[in-house]
């Protein structure tokens, strides 16, 4: 630990293999990588498997997703809130949460 070569415990599921569908799946060993990119806007869906309202909003957050995928500087992306890290400053009470990150912030 003193030497700095341990990596502190993040809860993730694997990175998906391929992750080139309308909606990016973002796990927490990837969610600096895409929420983070400075160049796109993001609109992230934390969500949980189980929840009710998120399974209704699916099919049209997944047509969002198709409507918006040719745009270069857009991402729609989602998470499972319930298994996997993401920083602090994502205050998630409740399921479907949805946040816009604007590029650059």
């Amino acid at each position: 630990f003193m030497n700095g070569e341990l990596t502190p415990y993040m809860k993730s599921e694997p990175v998906p293999e391929d992750n080139n569908g309308p909606v990016k799946i973002v796990v927490g060993a990837n969610f600096d990588e895409i929420v983070n990119d400075p160049s796109k806007d993001v609109l992230l869906e934390f969500y949980a498997p189980w929840c009710g309202h998120c399974k209704s909003l699916a099919p049209k957050y997944d047509e969002l997703g198709e409507k918006l995928k040719d745009d270069p500087n857009v991402v729609i992306a989602k998470i499972d809130a319930t298994a996997n890290d993401y920083p602090s400053i994502y205050s998630v009470r409740g399921y479907p949460t949805i946040f816009w990150k604007p590029a650059g912030k």
